[in-house]
Formats: structure tokens, sequence, C-alpha cells
């Protein structure tokens, strides 16, 4: 059995694991879709400095990157090179569920859903 010789570099490059999540994200600042998002979704009222389209694209993403819960955007804000990318700020987990709290309460999102559910 021949053993390859490899030589492994140091390096001080930004690197990421989560390559596959540049494509979305490149497809959203591509098609403009923060400014779309913020033109449809209503302003909340708060004191929020995020936008509607941040809170959007942090949820896209995470969905890309197999996320299961509103925690696992953390990785997401962890990764420099990955946020170097998309150009934005990654909301926590608690500022994400208020904002899905807050917006389902104030826009009514949930009642044609509510209606078929509970249709005889």
């Amino acid at each position: 059995m021949n053993i390859l010789n490899y030589k492994l570099d140091t390096t001080n490059e930004l690197l990421t694991s989560r390559i596959g999540l540049i494509t979305p994200a490149h497809t959203i600042q591509v098609l403009d879709l923060s400014k779309t998002i913020d033109q449809h979704f209503p302003a909340l009222g708060s004191n929020c400095a995020l936008k509607a389209s941040t809170f959007i694209n942090t949820l896209v993403l995470s969905q890309h990157e197999g996320g299961e819960c509103l925690d696992d955007v953390v990785h997401i804000a962890k990764d420099k090179a990955l946020r170097l990318v998309t150009n934005q700020q990654v909301p926590t987990p608690q500022a994400i569920g208020t904002w899905l709290r807050r917006w389902v309460k104030t826009t009514k999102v949930l009642k044609p859903c509510e209606r078929q559910i509970n249709a005889p």
C-alpha cells in the first residue's frame, strides 16, 4: 500500500464549510429580493432596526443549510466567511421568534388556514 505524501499549509484566509449557501445568497442579491420583501411585508411598528428581509433571508439560508429550529441560525451568524459573502446581519434566534410572533399577530396571516382547518 502506498501512502501519499500530502503537505498541508496553514492559511489566514476565511474559509467556510457552508459553500452551498452561497448560491441562494447570491440569488437573493441578484434578484433584489430584499427590496421586494421589504415592500410587501408591513412594518410592525416596533423599534427593531432590522427589516423584514433580514429575518426572511436568514430563515431561507437556515432552511437551505438544513436547520431544524430557530437556534440553528447561530451557525450562520458564527460563519464569518459566509457573512462576508451575504453582506447582511444575522438576527438572534430570540429576535426571529419575536418577529414571527409579532408578524403573525399583526397580519392575521393564519386566519385563512384556521378557517380551512376548522371547516366541516
